[in-house]
């Protein structure tokens, strides 16, 4: 069999920003005298207060962490794609240490478990679903992608911080798919009740609460056989 290729690749300096400023691609432009020059890419900090990670935002966070993190395990049946470890134990701390909510029983291995099950480790991995927008590592759909940019919904809105912006062909990277899915399981663990909290009914509640309880059986059923 052939090793699997890596999943990650690091991006171009002038591709990551640190949060709260934006890269501004480079641009064409015409001067006074008409002739056309372009202007090179650069960062520039964001206007206005509202705390939103934008895929630059979440490239840089990953890639400037110096921060190493044990191998989690080959999902049984699956490539085991070691790379995508540290991305997930990254992602779940930060979103822990930013303050957002996980099960006591989670162990991130459960997570890779989850994301073979979605997309069978493959970046751009289109809908299993007919008529699903969902898309990348962790098939993020696109009413998620609104969710998680924060946009009213009638007059609320789901997440009340902690804002991703983020498009589509954005979820093509494994970093920021990863980012958003686990940003995602903590708002759908969030919303459970508080005598159900508990990763099964997380993983459940990812697919959907009335039919997922197949689903998150399979994660948990995959995830225990991998330990073996």
């Amino acid at each position: 069999m052939k090793p699997a290729l890596s999943l990650l690749k690091r991006p171009p300096t002038l591709k990551m920003a640190p949060p709260g400023h934006h890269v501004v691609e480079k641009q064409a432009r015409i001067s006074k005298s008409g002739i056309k020059y372009y202007v090179k890419a650069h960062i520039r900090k964001n206007r206005g207060n509202k705390i939103v990670l934008l895929p630059e935002n979440i490239l840089c966070l990953f890639w400037h962490s110096d921060q190493e993190y044990p191998r989690l395990g080959k999902v049984t049946g699956y490539p085991e794609h070691p790379e995508l470890d540290a991305v997930i134990q990254f992602w779940l701390n930060y979103w822990k240490e930013a303050g957002l909510p996980f099960p006591k029983d989670l162990d991130p291995f459960m997570i890779k478990a989850l994301t073979a099950v979605e997309s069978r480790f493959k970046l751009r991995a289109d809908p299993k679903v007919k008529h699903s927008t969902a898309f990348g590592l962790m098939q993020v759909t696109g009413t998620t992608r609104d969710d998680l940019k924060g946009k009213r919904k009638k007059d609320h809105v789901l997440l009340r911080d902690f804002y991703l912006d983020l498009e589509k062909e954005d979820l093509a990277d494994a970093v920021v798919s990863i980012a958003a899915g686990i940003r995602w399981l903590s708002y759908k663990y969030t919303s459970i009740r508080n005598k159900q909290k508990n990763s099964f009914n997380m993983f459940r509640n990812y697919n959907s609460w009335t039919e997922g309880e197949p689903y998150a059986k399979k994660i948990m059923d995959l995830y225990s056989s991998s330990l073996n």
